[in-house]
């Protein structure tokens, strides 16, 4: 690639995929467990052990998937093609998850759950990793990630606006709210996928020598800034699942809003985190992406224990509460996949090959094994401390829920937040290693 940035046309369709995404990511994180255990009537035990099972199940598919993505080779580059296949299967997995029939058991949810899971992997890995390729630079691919990541948080805030612009009823039923989704995605992966394939260029990258999975996951234990990035962000993930996995409850139990509530602090919530996106961008390039990440990421942790200040009931409480978090949102959304794409070059410095695919599948990895064991540990914690998600609840009850909502998940955050705070691979490390790599005719100085 040459010298210059992206244009923005490209860096807008580029962008679009993660829209959808986003979408997606909004019922999956806060509304899919509700749903299975609130209405459905699965215990929360079996949809904690299926999702721990499900995601464990991408420790396999992932860099498989991200290996395979490596090495396709065609005139449209190695990304494309993959999300032109693989969005189709998605939406097939996207009304069978989110919308299935009335009367189901752990067999449907674990089945569907499996293949859905694999479609999404079949388009996240190769759309996170084309980013990757889009530029070498440290702050243009700060650049390239603020597009992407601000997509996606447009994605959220439709997520939000849709269940209140078509919904009439005040408190509607999580199907409801899902089967919005539904349609919305229906629209969105297609459209947004073709306009990203015509428009945004395949980007740069350097053909391997060696296809081998096997090998290429060797030189992984040589990347130390990248297994010490992974641990970290699997702490910050894992504390933000937690919360995630039980904030309907919290409004229901402990704010004792309704959903239509929720919808609208989520969308003031995300309004909030794009408008600090440029905010953050000049933060990361003067302390460093990874100190912008922590200073977000843990802060956003941190600060959950004002919950238990809200009045019950009484809106504008929980409102401080959301402007509050709302800047720190978009920080662990921009900064993550940024870092995870200057590990590939430290990575080819120490004898690998241009796996962007690889390092963006075992990232992808470890967030959705954050998602995972933040529902397989808060939900049978929940119902071991007797916390009923359909009925009433005792005192003890409810002190157990606001200790596994409120409080542990900043305990597992912080050890990622001290992990990440002197992380090496700097912006100045960084440019060292490109100039090394532009000299042994490795890479590009783009």
């Amino acid at each position: 690639m040459s010298n210059n940035k992206l244009g923005r046309l490209s860096l807008i369709t580029y962008a679009g995929p993660g829209l959808p995404i986003a979408v997606l990511e909004m019922p999956l994180i806060v509304y899919i467990v509700p749903f299975y255990a609130g209405e459905l009537g699965l215990e929360l035990a079996t949809i904690g052990g299926i999702f721990l099972i499900a995601r464990m199940w991408d420790a396999i598919t992932d860099p498989v998937i991200g290996n395979l993505s490596d090495r396709t080779k065609t005139k449209w580059g190695r990304r494309k093609p993959w999300l032109l296949f693989g969005s189709p299967l998605l939406m097939i997995g996207v009304i069978a998850f989110l919308s299935p029939p009335e009367e189901l058991g752990k067999v449907y949810l674990g089945v569907t759950a499996f293949l859905f899971y694999i479609a999404w992997t079949l388009v996240q890995i190769p759309y996170l990793s084309w980013g990757a390729e889009l530029s070498r630079d440290y702050s243009e691919r700060t650049r390239i990630n603020s597009y992407r990541e601000t997509g996606r948080m447009l994605g959220v805030l439709i997520a939000t606006i849709l269940p209140i612009l078509v919904l009439s009823s005040p408190d509607p039923s999580v199907r409801e709210i899902l089967e919005v989704y539904v349609v919305a995605l229906l629209v969105l992966i297609p459209l947004s996928t073709l306009l990203a394939v015509w428009i945004t260029p395949k980007g740069h990258y350097i053909e391997n020598q060696d296809n081998s999975l096997f090998k290429a996951l060797k030189i992984l234990p040589k990347n130390k800034p990248f297994l010490r990035f992974l641990c970290g962000i699997f702490c910050l993930w894992l504390g933000g699942a937690i919360f995630n996995t039980v904030i309907v409850f919290l409004f229901q139990y402990l704010l004792e809003l309704p959903r239509s509530d929720f919808l609208k602090l989520v969308l003031l919530q995300y309004i909030l985190g794009i408008a600090f996106v440029p905010l953050w961008l000049k933060i990361a390039d003067k302390i460093g992406r990874h100190r912008a990440l922590v200073i977000g990421g843990f802060g956003f942790l941190a600060i959950l224990p004002l919950y238990l200040l809200a009045t019950p009931g009484v809106f504008w409480h929980a409102v401080v509460i959301f402007c509050i978090a709302g800047p720190m949102t978009s920080v662990i959304w921009v900064m993550p996949p940024a870092l995870t794409a200057d590990t590939i070059e430290y990575g080819m410095m120490k004898g690998g090959s241009d796996h962007a695919a690889l390092y963006m599948a075992m990232y992808n990895f470890v967030m959705k094994m954050a998602l995972a064991f933040g529902v397989g540990l808060a939900m049978p914690l929940l119902g071991a401390l007797g916390f009923n998600p359909m009925g009433e609840n005792t005192a003890e009850a409810m002190r157990g829920f606001i200790f596994v909502a409120l409080f542990l998940p900043m305990i597992v955050g912080l050890p990622g937040a001290l992990i990440l705070f002197n992380y090496p691979l700097t912006k100045a490390k960084h440019a060292t290693i490109r100039r090394y790599l532009s000299k042994k005719g490795m890479t590009e100085l783009s």
